[in-house]
């Protein structure tokens, strides 16, 4: 009598079923993973921009924090306007920081990009902190100690300090008004020569 050995394994057709079943979940994983790659992408992009901006605010924040008063006949008193602010800080975006260095913060419209551009100067470096689009989308606003606002400082009428007690800088981005605000640290009255007892020049 004849006896049938099985052997064990698998056929053609289960073999062929299984690497179907492999291919279809390797298709579904890869574009799974392609999206994801996608986001994060575009949500890493975001974040780098967001940290980005802030950064540059700091920066804006940490130039006005240092502005401080000049002496009546010096060359570096603050004056500013809508558009421009220039004068004396200790908190200059350079190696200088600490010693009183003459800065310009200015906003400047760029017609091809269509953007508004918070520019920074400081002796022969000049950098541009950020931007935002749109014409004239942008202004400093200047508050003085009773807390109302002024379009440029010193104010044409009346005796102010050199000083404002708080800089505004306003802008729209992302169809919603946006403020930044920064508060000069130094004392706002005017810097006087000190008095020579000695009478030497």
């Amino acid at each position: 009598m004849k006896t049938r050995i099985h052997h064990a394994g698998f056929t053609l057709v289960e073999i062929l079923v299984v690497l179907v079943i492999v291919g279809l979940i390797s298709s579904i994983l890869l574009q799974a993973l392609d999206q994801v790659y996608k986001l994060q992408s575009r949500f890493g992009l975001q974040l780098a921009q967001s940290q980005q901006g802030a950064m540059y605010t700091d920066w804006f924040r940490q130039a006005v924090q240092g502005f401080q008063t000049d002496y009546p006949d010096g060359k570096n008193k603050f004056k500013a306007d809508e558009r421009k602010i220039e004068g004396l800080t200790t908190n200059p975006l350079s190696a200088d920081y600490g010693a009183p260095t003459a800065i310009t913060l200015q906003l400047e419209y760029e017609a091809a990009a269509d953007k508004t551009t918070l520019k920074y100067a400081a002796h022969d470096r000049k950098m541009d902190l950020f931007s935002w689009s749109g014409k004239n989308n942008g202004r400093f606003i200047f508050i003085d100690q009773a807390g109302a606002p002024h379009d440029s400082w010193p104010p044409v009428f009346g005796q102010w300090p050199q000083l404002p007690s708080v800089i505004l800088l306003q802008m729209q981005q992302d169809f919603a008004p946006h403020i930044i605000a920064a508060t000069p640290r130094g004392s706002r009255e005017t810097k006087y020569h000190p008095l020579n007892l000695a009478g030497s020049p």
